[in-house]
């Protein structure tokens, strides 16, 4: 037992010290891939000062000159990780319109954008390499806020700054990047003041970083794939995605947990921190064989030592057989590894050699001395036995040396004559037995102690568990409340629509009422003054039937707009189940989004048959129409003057009915496409969009109404959306399970 304990203590330690050469090796590389990018990005901005250093030397560089100086840094061999230089210029509000036709007549078709106004406006003059960055050429970043306090912060201080993460416009694969910039100043004028900077300012030199690009330049390839690395950016209060600079911790990744690195580079005036976690196999594994060879040799020798001991007992056993017959004179003939001797009430009467070197004596010395001499105490540690009487235990012996030794001791006595009774004693040392279980009993209580941390770590875990779930309710609750602020807004766009339909009916009955009182009170004159011809009277009677009839058709419109407003409007507000004609809900909605459709110079076409009868939520149908046709006029004709939407409807075989909304717009990518329904998310953040629209949609179709929906769309494509939902919906218990049966794959 004790070699094995022995083999396995040895196996750990060879297996923590090929553990902590693993972690060294890992620290280095993290170390070293720290080291490269921070060096990398040193020698990007060197190049940025060098370009600044010829702005400023010669202000008047032309857009050629700029050109063959970018040429000349040969970025695709020197400097991959550049997606392109700059020059901001500096441009004040007053004098925008003569830089832009400035700029007009050397690149026709340059325009500023996107329009803003802004004491000082910075817009993006140069710009190379000019293939792929398109996008860019005359982008006013002082209409971007984002863009506009990392400028002011560089101005101000007259230091490269590095701006946020951000999605560059150049970039069509929507891949994280940053931008550094430095000032650039006239020469000749001081910039000791921040005022003095302000005043002197040119503009600015950039160079516009992808992170991937960057990362896969910087570090070696041989670690790139030997490392998980994530790049977050230091933001005080920053949502995650909007730290995240690079990360390829990719799901299903298999990582060694025990190597994790943390590094931080400076970046301008910014930090990023690098999170590193070495991966299986490869560089980190670690080899298992050395330590399986020493398991193997230590199981042999242990096996041997047993063997030995097993021997060792079966001598014991044949010297007690034989110890009556001979007596004392065959009591010491045992093992050398074991000490015998003879003990009387007297004393030590005689010893083998094996109990003088146990104690440390020399060959003779124990014969004749008291047993007190070998007690810690003083006492005698070999208590007379009674005849035949056997004895066996532990005890500690005291060594020559004054030291202490624990022996496992066997005792039988010989004869039973009283007083003078003598005992044969075999000792064997057991004292690094003994010290395996003083250090076995510190394991276990080591174990111990690691079980009671688990129970407080399992305790902390179930607690945190609770505070995720209340604060996953919470989060539910404040969905709910979004969505039905999303409500109310439509409802709010509705009253705005139809205010503006009904100006025009209303107008037209007003002016009419007024000319009919002016010609009324003409008549009255007349009348008064007795002059009425027939012919007057004729006319007067003609003129007030066509005022009546333009009234009476104008109130007419207006009624009609103020009843399917009624319909609409009540229908969205409640979940009212009733029988309804699908065209007719189509119409009503469709009429008050007439001011919106109009400005948006969008046309509608509608394939309706004569009647599709349903029983269903007309409140929940009217609200998904005017979603999407929302989400029409936000995202889909963007850029574009005038656009198509096609609404077609009609009923199926199988007690379905289908309803498919589709535009000629922009349509949009994969990317966006397979997010589609998503909560909260939009192209559109900051810019009108909440990103419920088309997450409500699919909630009602799916939910309320029983049915599916399912989009198509490609890039400048246009976008199809349809619906498929049963004649009459079901109960909402069964339309709960429905929408549990159809949640889209597209949300993952």
């Amino acid at each position: 037992m004790l070699g094995l304990c022995l083999t396995g203590w040895t196996c750990h330690l060879v297996a923590d010290a090929q553990q902590a050469q693993v972690r060294a090796t890992f620290e280095r590389d993290a170390a070293k891939i720290a080291g490269d990018t921070g060096a990398r990005l040193q020698n990007y901005f060197d190049a940025l000062l060098a370009l600044k250093g010829v702005l400023t030397v010669h202000p008047g560089a032309s857009r050629a000159e700029f050109r063959r100086f970018v040429d000349e840094l040969r970025l695709t061999e020197r400097y991959p990780g550049f997606q392109a230089i700059q020059f901001v210029r500096a441009v004040p509000g007053a004098q925008l319109a003569s830089f832009e036709a400035a700029a007009r007549r050397e690149v026709p078709g340059f325009t500023v954008h996107p329009a803003a106004s802004a004491a000082t406006h910075f817009i993006i003059d140069y710009n190379e390499p000019a293939t792929g960055n398109e996008a860019a050429f005359g982008l006013d970043l002082a209409a971007l806020p984002v863009h506009l306090q990392a400028l002011e912060a560089g101005r101000d201080s007259g230091q490269p700054v590095a701006g946020a993460r951000t999605v560059l416009v150049q970039d069509t694969l929507l891949q994280p990047g940053f931008i550094v910039r430095a000032p650039v100043y006239r020469a000749g004028q001081p910039i000791e003041t921040v005022e003095q900077r302000r005043a002197a300012l040119m503009g600015f030199v950039a160079v516009v970083f992808r992170v991937p690009d960057l990362i896969h330049e910087a570090v070696d390839p041989r670690l790139a794939s030997q490392v998980a690395i994530r790049i977050e950016d230091e933001v005080q209060g920053a949502a995650n995605a909007d730290r995240l600079m690079y990360d390829s911790f990719a799901p299903g990744t298999a990582l060694l947990p025990q190597l994790r690195s943390q590094q931080t580079v400076q970046v301008a005036q910014r930090r990023w921190h690098i999170t590193l976690a070495g991966l299986e196999g490869g560089r980190y594994a670690r080899d298992y064989t050395s330590v399986a060879l020493i398991g193997l040799a230590g199981g042999v020798i242990s096996v041997l030592i047993a063997a030995l001991l097993m021997a060792s007992g079966r001598s014991r056993r044949l010297a007690r057989r034989l110890g009556r017959a001979l007596e004392d004179q065959r009591a010491f003939q045992d093992s050398a590894s074991v000490g015998i001797g003879l003990f009387t009430s007297a004393g030590i009467a005689r010893c083998n050699r094996g109990l003088e070197e146990l104690l440390g004596y020399r060959v003779g010395e124990l014969a004749g001395q008291p047993a007190s001499l070998l007690s810690p105490d003083g006492g005698d540690p070999f208590a007379p036995l009674c005849a035949d009487e056997r004895r066996r235990g532990e005890l500690q012996l005291r060594r020559k040396d004054g030291t202490v030794v624990w022996c496992l001791a066997d005792g039988r006595a010989l004869d039973g004559t009283g007083a003078a009774n003598a005992v044969v004693w075999s000792l064997q040392d057991i004292s690094d037995r003994k010290k395996a279980e003083a250090e076995l009993l510190d394991v276990r209580r080591g174990l111990e102690h690691s079980l009671a941390e688990l129970a407080r770590e399992k305790a902390n875990v179930e607690a945190a568990h609770g505070d995720l779930s209340a604060v996953l309710a919470t989060l539910r609750q404040a969905q709910d409340s979004l969505i039905l602020s999303e409500k109310m807004a439509s409802l709010g766009s509705l009253v705005a629509g139809i205010a503006h339909e009904l100006n025009t009916p209303i107008g037209n009955t007003l002016l009419t009422a007024t000319a009919l009182s002016d010609m009324v009170g003409d008549f009255e004159k007349q009348y008064a003054a007795g002059g009425i011809k027939r012919s007057e009277l004729e006319a007067h009677l003609r003129d007030t039937r066509t005022a009546c009839d333009i009234m009476t058709a104008s109130l007419r419109r207006a009624a009609d707009l103020i009843t399917s407003f009624k319909q609409v409007a009540v229908d969205q507000t409640s979940d009212q189940h009733r029988r309804f004609d699908l065209c007719d809900v189509v119409r009503d909605t469709l009429a008050t989004f007439g001011a919106q459709l109009r400005r948006a110079n969008c046309e509608v076409r509608l394939e309706l048959p004569a009647s599709v009868p349903m029983d269903s939520h007309p409140g929940g149908l009217g609200q998904v129409l005017s979603n999407l046709l929302n989400n029409a006029l936000l995202h889909a004709f963007e850029g574009r003057e005038r656009g198509a939407v096609t609404l077609r409807a009609r009923s199926l075989a199988d007690g379905q009915v289908e309803l498919v909304f589709a535009d000629d717009g922009v349509g949009m990518p994969g990317k966006v496409l397979h997010q589609v329904f998503d909560p909260f998310f939009t192209t559109k953040m900051g810019q009108g969009g909440s990103g419920l629209g088309m997450n409500i949609v699919y909630n009602i179709v799916t939910g309320m109404l029983g049915g599916t929906v399912d989009v198509a769309s490609a890039p400048d494509l246009g976008t199809t959306i349809t619906m498929r939902m049963p004649a009459v919906a079901p109960t909402h218990a069964r339309a709960a399970a429905a929408a549990a049966a159809a949640a889209p794959s597209i949300a993952g």
